[in-house]
């Protein structure tokens, strides 16, 4: 990557201004980043709404999505990373990087995940958000920086080192932030699709006065419910990821003077 070449100012900034860019780079490459989603989600969507005829449509949903979520974060970091530093965003461009780094993706994403959902099934979750957000910006380290073996978790302590709490509070903002917008999401489909076709997919549907039952049943057998929501998580999680390789920007320029590294490399260029 040409450092020297970046397209946006880098400096320090909150975890707001972090999402508000990633809105912006989503309003901006909004095609690309869907059709990553679609290349990425489009069989696990479709593979959960089938086995939701079989009974069991939620629990396939959720685990294709918390291992195959992975590969798409990665293919996000690598399309806005290389932009970010002056290479434009195309899927062949993004689709290339990741080739280049495919043995280390299928090494540790799936690596890092089974640890991540290990521990969080622990101590009723209370690990999940302290070892998320430290493995958190694992996909900058192997796409970005290129790092390899055992180098790859020194350098993960190493960025947020001091600063780990901190990133905890930044995941769990991103997360809601998350959350919030696939609700909204889910909840505009489902309201769009009862008033403009007549097919309810969710609300219409349950019962409140035996709601848990209801939900349980819709979720485990009911492709269209399962495809929605599933498709909601799809859609939004390069929202939430490019707002969390900001972070990864914001990490790298408050421990080690990213910003002023590049600004004398222009200079200097300039003066040459």
């Amino acid at each position: 990557m040409r450092l020297e070449d970046a397209t946006l100012a880098l400096e320090p900034r909150s975890v707001g201004a972090a999402i508000d860019l990633a809105i912006l780079f989503y309003r901006r490459h909004w095609a690309k980043l869907l059709t990553l989603s679609v290349l990425f989600g489009g069989g696990p969507v479709a593979f959960a709404g089938f086995r939701a005829t079989r009974g069991d449509g939620w629990i396939w949903a959720v685990v294709l999505f918390f291992f195959g979520s992975a590969f798409l974060g990665a293919a996000v970091v690598a399309g806005a990373g290389h932009h970010v530093f002056g290479e434009e965003f195309t899927l062949r461009n993004t689709l290339r990087h990741l080739g280049r780094r495919a043995w280390s993706l299928v090494l540790w994403l799936p690596l890092a995940r089974v640890i991540l959902g290990a521990l969080g099934a622990m101590c009723w979750g209370l690990l999940w958000v302290p070892v998320a957000a430290r493995c958190g910006f694992l996909s900058e380290v192997l796409v970005l920086e290129q790092l390899r073996g055992m180098r790859v978790g020194k350098r993960l302590e190493e960025i947020l080192k001091s600063t780990h709490l901190e990133a905890c509070g930044r995941y769990l903002a991103i997360a809601s932030f998350a959350f919030l917008v696939s609700t909204v999401l889910f909840l505009f489909l489902d309201v769009s699709s009862q008033i403009l076709f007549g097919v309810p997919i969710f609300l219409a549907k349950v019962s409140w006065a035996v709601a848990y039952e209801d939900v349980m049943n819709l979720l485990s057998y009911d492709p269209l419910l399962v495809v929605a929501l599933a498709s909601t998580w799809w859609l939004v999680y390069p929202l939430a990821r490019l707002a969390w390789f900001f972070c990864y920007l914001d990490a790298r320029i408050r421990r080690e003077g990213w910003d002023v590294e590049i600004a004398f490399r222009v200079e200097a260029r300039r003066i040459a």
